[in-house]
């Protein structure tokens, strides 16, 4: 996998995992805990106990989900929020009891919180300041994270204050209630969380699997190379090698040179002939056949040439001419045919086909004696496949024969 690969990849589980767990967090902070509000006492005028019990209290965001019990102490001032307050705890309530504040008077529920627990509270209820429908909200601490606090509507704390001005002795005890409103449930995290280890999975499985197939991609290629490499040498040494002697038609100033090196072919320089009959230098075309198997000037494959190589799929209905393979003795390869032997080869063949011509158009049509005949003068050219449209015949260019 590419580098720009693997980066997308990395990015993604870390958008996922991000995700994730900000899901996470906001399904636990966005839920709201109510709590159920139970206060007992004494009713000094029937002498018996009183209970009530009502779902009318609600968790602080930063607050312990947890029960409370213990009898109701006022601080003084109700606010709670100074230095000096004072909490008037009971000689037999000193290791239990439960602070009751106003809301209010410019302090944070931090403050009134942690004024009261440093002074021994286990638990805080703090009722709300005078609002349309006794309305509570869900209080925001994070500097008192290990106290249960929770609020009650205004209603429901003047209740309990003028119980206690009246000389009753309040007990109040915190039971967890309902969970309510979660932006996200735990069923939709449960989900979530199957989506991502999936997904996970899905990627590193595919990530596995393309590594394992570039893994047996780049072995198989190495195997190739090796097989072709090992081929090349068999058939490098199948090839003619021969010194060149004096006399030879490959030693003198006019002819070409190694198309290697580039250099002009030497009085006993070892040569290879390769199948296409081109040479070059022993030392030069050795390790280029190793890498390419192919001659350097006309590509021909020396493998297939020789038989090695088996020919592809393709390539197998088609005939495959066969180049017999040259002696290994110095001195029977032929010269190789120069320039001028080949335009004089050229020369004479076409003389040789234009005289066969003519004397078949004249079996076939005798020219009669004392008869008049045009004859096209041509220009005399080595190879006429070269003539240009200047050079071509033109028949105005006509002469008046007697034969």
């Amino acid at each position: 996998m590419s580098f720009h690969g693997k980066r997308s990849v990395c990015c993604w589980l870390l958008l996922v995992c991000i995700f994730y767990f900000t899901c996470l967090h906001g399904s636990n902070a966005s839920s709201l805990w109510t709590a159920y509000v139970n206060i007992s006492f004494v009713n000094p005028q029937t002498n018996k106990t009183v209970w009530e019990d009502e779902e009318s209290g609600l968790y602080g965001q930063n607050s312990f989900i947890t029960s409370a019990n213990g009898v109701v102490v006022l601080p003084d001032p109700l606010h709670g929020c100074s230095e000096h307050t004072v909490y008037d705890v009971p000689e037999y309530a000193k290791k239990k009891w439960i602070a009751l504040v106003q809301r209010g008077n410019g302090c944070t529920f931090t403050e009134k919180i942690t004024q009261a627990v440093f002074r021994g509270a286990v638990a805080v209820v703090i009722f709300n300041y005078p609002t349309l429908g006794n309305e509570v909200i869900e209080m925001y601490h994070p500097g008192a994270k290990d106290t249960v606090a929770i609020m009650v509507g205004n209603s429901k704390g003047m209740e309990i204050v003028q119980l206690m001005h009246s000389g009753a002795q309040v007990t109040l005890t915190i039971k967890v209630g309902k969970q309510h409103g979660p932006w996200m449930s735990h069923y939709s995290v449960f989900f979530i969380s199957i989506s991502f280890f999936i997904v996970t999975a899905a990627i590193v499985g595919y990530f596995i699997f393309y590594s394992a197939r570039r893994l047996h991609t780049s072995r198989a290629l190495n195997r190739r190379q090796k097989q072709l490499k090992a081929d090349a040498k068999k058939a490098i040494g199948q090839l003619e090698v021969r010194t060149l002697k004096p006399g030879d038609k490959e030693i003198g100033a006019d002819v070409d040179s190694c198309a290697v090196c580039i250099e002009v072919y030497k009085l006993n320089d070892v040569v290879r002939m390769l199948t296409c009959n081109h040479l070059f230098h022993k030392t030069c075309i050795d390790p280029w056949l190793l890498e390419h198997r192919t001659c350097p000037m006309c590509k021909c494959d020396i493998l297939k040439a020789l038989g090695i190589e088996q020919p592809d799929d393709e390539e197998a209905s088609e005939p495959v001419q066969s180049v017999p393979v040259l002696s290994s003795a110095p001195e029977s390869s032929a010269p190789l045919p120069t320039e001028d032997s080949l335009s004089e080869t050229a020369s004479s063949g076409y003389a040789s086909v234009h005289e066969v011509d003519e004397r078949v158009l004249e079996e076939e049509n005798p020219i009669p004696a004392n008869s008049m005949v045009r004859m096209e003068v041509l220009p005399h050219y080595d190879n006429l496949t070269f003539e240009t449209e200047e050079d071509a015949p033109r028949y105005d260019n006509l002469q008046r024969v007697q034969t």
